[in-house]
């Protein structure tokens, strides 16, 4: 292998990005292919009249174990192989044909641009990337198709569903929320696999299924096989690698598992709404403080020292009554500081560290535009205004990332239920 390369897919896969998509893997083999034993030439499959060689298969077969990360090449391990490599070559088969009948298309220039910026963002090139391939009996060509598939079928979904899915701020917040809240927890370097349930008859037999796959998991079969072989989870693709997680990304049932679990551990099977998760924990680190910079202004009424309490009580109600005519964010802070006769502060952008209390508090508390309740402090009363909010630290993503990786997550989702239902209606056979 020439030096530089590097085994799996830098970030998360996005579905809305073509470029991540296609994920290439980097090569750096664990071990050596000279016992994977080669299969005999033919026809491995035959999709819709179109066939798929053993050639196909056993290109692919070595390409999934040399980016598995195994130490050792078992026949267990190279019938696994072999099982997601012919599956993984039917599901492109049937991608492709479907782009045919949509009229979409990816020529081997184009597939080729693609695949040399993603070399140039790790460090390496194309035809470096191509030579390594070579020398673990894998064609540029088997590679290209493979990209080629992923290219058009992004493009049939987004073009056919794009329009279908809907992130709405309430949810986008909602996410934001339980990261925030959990910014204080270790976080975990996470793999997935998500065994959908058909419908509620099938429920059973997924978590029987689960129950299986865990134990062979836990016997030495990679996560990354399994994953791309059975996982519903759109980072199926990238071997159910979901990179680092906070427990506030995770569904409640799959985090109170996660966070009794230790790094190199698989999880029992989880139930969750729509079927089951089976999670391994790679990694895990203790959190970075979080940092957020503020964009606030502030509506004050002064009181003096040694006030009695009717005073105070006075100065609350007037910040109560310009808070209540508070319209348009901070847009509106002024006009209804007025109403009250107020003192406008505005901060201009501010980190929350240089805040004092319970100024700080009040202001991390807030959404965009909100404000908060009136509030003492030694000066007088306050209501805190947010007009901006980036955070930063603890890999916590803005708004817009939190929105797209929603959406994201839920195109995949359909991804998947679509050529589910393309595979039922295809003829299939397999000699």
């Amino acid at each position: 292998m020439s030096k530089g390369t590097i085994s799996g897919c830098a970030g998360r896969v996005a579905l809305g990005a073509v470029l991540a998509l296609s994920c290439a893997v980097w090569l750096k083999p664990q071990a050596s292919l000279a016992q994977a034993r080669p299969l005999s030439e033919g026809v491995a499959a035959i999709v819709n009249d179109q066939p798929i060689s053993r050639l196909d298969v056993r290109q692919r077969v070595q390409f999934l174990i040399a980016t598995s990360g195994a130490q050792q090449i078992t026949p267990e391990l190279v019938q696994r192989a072999t099982s997601a490599a012919l599956n993984g070559l039917i599901d492109e088969r049937l991608q492709l044909q479907e782009a045919s009948k949509f009229k979409v298309d990816a020529s081997d220039r184009e597939v080729d641009r693609i695949l040399t910026n993603q070399a140039r963002q790790n460090g390496a090139t194309l035809e470096a990337f191509f030579r390594d391939l070579a020398e673990i009996g894998v064609s540029a060509q088997s590679y290209r198709d493979k990209t080629r598939a992923e290219i058009v079928w992004q493009r049939i979904v987004s073009g056919r569903f794009g329009s279908r899915v809907r992130v709405n701020r309430d949810q986008v917040k909602s996410a934001l929320d339980r990261i925030l809240a959990n910014t204080n927890k270790p976080q975990f370097l996470i793999s997935e696999i998500f065994l959908e349930d058909e419908n509620a008859q099938s429920a059973p037999q997924t978590l029987e299924g689960a129950k299986t796959l865990v134990q062979q998991l836990r016997g030495g079969t990679p996560f990354q096989l399994v994953a791309q072989q059975f996982s519903f989870a759109p980072s199926a693709s990238t071997g159910g690698d979901m990179g680092w997680i906070t427990l506030g990304e995770l569904k409640s049932e799959v985090a109170a598992a996660v966070e009794q679990m230790g790094p190199g551990t698989v999880s029992d099977p989880i139930v969750i709404p729509g079927g089951v998760m089976i999670v391994s924990v790679r990694e895990k680190r203790e959190p970075s403080p979080p940092k957020a910079t503020l964009k606030l202004k502030e509506m004050t009424r002064k009181v003096v020292a040694g006030a009695d309490e009717a005073t105070w009580k006075r100065a609350e109600q007037a910040a109560r009554l310009s808070r209540d005519a508070l319209r348009n964010g901070c847009d509106g802070v002024t006009r209804a500081a007025q109403r009250s006769s107020l003192e406008v502060i505005d901060y201009g952008e501010i980190q929350d560290e240089d805040l004092g209390e319970p100024f700080r508090t009040q202001a991390l508390g807030l959404s965009n535009g909100q404000a908060s309740a009136v509030f003492r402090s030694d000066a007088g009363v306050h209501v805190m205004v947010l007009c901006d909010r980036e955070n930063t630290g603890s890999d916590i993503p803005t708004l817009e990332q939190l929105e797209d990786r929603l959406y994201d997550q839920e195109l995949a989702l359909i991804a998947r239920r679509y050529l589910r239902d393309i595979r039922r209606e295809a003829a299939i056979i397999q000699p």
